[in-house]
């Protein structure tokens, strides 16, 4: 009788933590993909603290949540759920300060009547099209037709 691929990777799994393996780690992860219609559930309770606490040391000296899950072949979902399983606290998603461009109302209305496209502007500005488009409504801007230009070419 043959034995249970979830089971047989799940001990694969904790030796390669217990030997801090963690490349074996990602290998038994991927070969386990082939083989088992689902990884949920692979590992049982223990094996994932096991992970979490091998993972532990390289979280809290910095490596991202992206960077670990990468090196183990799971998601960042699971990296945090192995992490957390550990003890370990999450640190907050970075995410880069929005600085807002000052946007001259009075100069990108004059702009897009003198021919600018809202693209370009859009560009010039540093926002999205629709931003463009809501701040020139704002700006008292009658705005044209898609695809329509007036023949004066004036993007910049």
């Amino acid at each position: 009788m043959s034995e249970n691929p979830r089971t047989r990777y799940a001990a694969a799994v904790r030796r390669a933590c217990e030997d801090n393996d963690l490349p074996l780690v990602r290998s038994l992860f991927a070969e386990a993909s082939r083989e088992v219609f689902t990884l949920r559930g692979l590992l049982p309770r223990e094996d994932e603290i096991l992970l979490g606490r091998r993972l532990t040391a390289r979280y809290q000296a910095g490596a991202s949540l992206l960077l670990l899950a990468a090196e183990i072949g799971r998601s960042t979902q699971y990296t945090a759920k192995v992490l957390r399983l550990a003890g370990v606290t999450i640190r907050p998603a970075y995410r880069p300060v929005m600085t807002a461009y000052p946007v001259d109302l009075a100069e990108l209305r004059r702009r897009y009547e003198a021919g600018a496209s809202v693209s370009s502007l859009a560009h010039l500005i540093h926002y999205c099209r629709e931003s463009t488009r809501k701040y020139l409504l704002h700006a008292g801007a009658e705005l044209r037709p898609n695809g329509v230009r007036p023949s004066a070419r004036y993007d910049r």
